[in-house]
């Protein structure tokens, strides 16, 4: 398939333009600027460079290729999240321009959880620790509404904290904000997940969270 990655240069973007590259893929790697390449991103991805905020980038891109990962939510701060918020509005808007359906997401799940459960204790240190307000909430939300209520066939996956570290599997799926999971997810199974659904349709037009 032919996919692109916004985000390529984060942390969780770079691990799955590696892990859909070694599925067999065909990978663009957007990042905001010339990122650090790995040895084995050298003759196997394009690499571009440019704002997903930019709509001339997203309908150029969206002109050849089938599938849409965006990693742009691995990020911290109120602003960077609400910054990747916007560019998820811009790329899906961009895909329905060009007729382009399949579309892979993530964000943190504490940003997308209901009103019922906002004043729990976890829920209040995590936001914390992203340094999030209300309206950067509002943002993310908002943007998670545009996607589920747009023709996409997409999967935004939820997650916890992202740590550094190899993979240890992911042994919880969460289909509802009720289902249990854990407290944290390694970034390197939260790219295996996200590369995974490229060809997966148990998620499509749904919103898994995933653990340890």
């Amino acid at each position: 398939m032919r996919v692109v990655v916004f985000g390529a240069d984060t942390l969780l973007g770079r691990e799955v333009v590696t892990d859909l590259i070694f599925r067999g893929h065909l990978v663009t790697a957007v990042a905001a600027a010339h990122p650090w390449v790995p040895q084995e991103w050298v003759d196997r991805v394009v690499l571009r460079t440019g704002d997903p905020l930019d709509a001339g980038l997203v309908d150029d891109l969206a002109a050849g290729h089938e599938v849409f990962v965006d990693a742009l939510g691995d990020c911290r701060g109120g602003r960077a999240l609400a910054r990747s918020a916007a560019a998820t509005r811009e790329i899906t808007a961009g895909m329905q321009r060009h007729g382009r359906l399949r579309y892979i997401g993530l964000r943190p799940d504490v940003l997308l959880e209901p009103a019922s459960r906002r004043l729990a204790w976890r829920s209040a240190l995590r936001l914390l620790a992203l340094g999030c307000c209300p309206r950067t909430r509002q943002a993310v939300a908002s943007a998670f509404e545009t996607v589920a209520r747009s023709p996409l066939s997409w999967t935004v996956v939820r997650c916890p904290g992202l740590t550094h570290g190899p993979p240890r599997g992911v042994r919880h799926v969460g289909m509802t904000h009720r289902d249990s999971v854990g407290p944290s997810l390694t970034r390197a199974d939260a790219a295996r997940f996200l590369a995974a659904q490229v060809l997966e349709t148990n998620y499509i037009c749904a919103a898994p969270a995933i653990s340890n």
